[in-house]
């Protein structure tokens, strides 16, 4: 069974696309979806090929394998921001190195 990520899916429109491990991009519909549960951005889920009424790619039978994080909206770790200190220090190395190459 291919696997991949959902990169969006609309909850109020009831479809999505997910991006296959190959770097394909699948339509998915709503009613797709096993367990009737809502995908969320960044979810990873387990799919087979078809195609839907337009004609074109989209995944169907989809199982989500494993839930994105919930605070998370694209479903992707996030570094936090550096604190003052370290802009501090970020900028003090800077100018030293400019110092230094005068």
């Amino acid at each position: 069974m291919p696997t991949g990520r959902v990169k969006v899916f609309n909850a109020d429109r009831n479809f999505g696309f997910v991006t296959t491990a190959e770097g394909d991009e699948l339509y998915v519909a709503g009613d797709q979806v096993s367990g009737g549960s809502a995908l969320r951005s960044g979810d990873e889920v387990e799919f087979e090929v078809g195609e839907s009424e337009g004609g074109r790619r989209a995944a169907t039978g989809v199982t989500v394998t494993k839930q994105a994080p919930a605070d998370t909206p694209i479903g992707r770790t996030m570094a936090p921001p550096p604190s003052w200190e370290e802009l501090e220090e970020r900028e003090r190395q800077r100018r030293m190195a400019r110092r230094r190459r005068r």
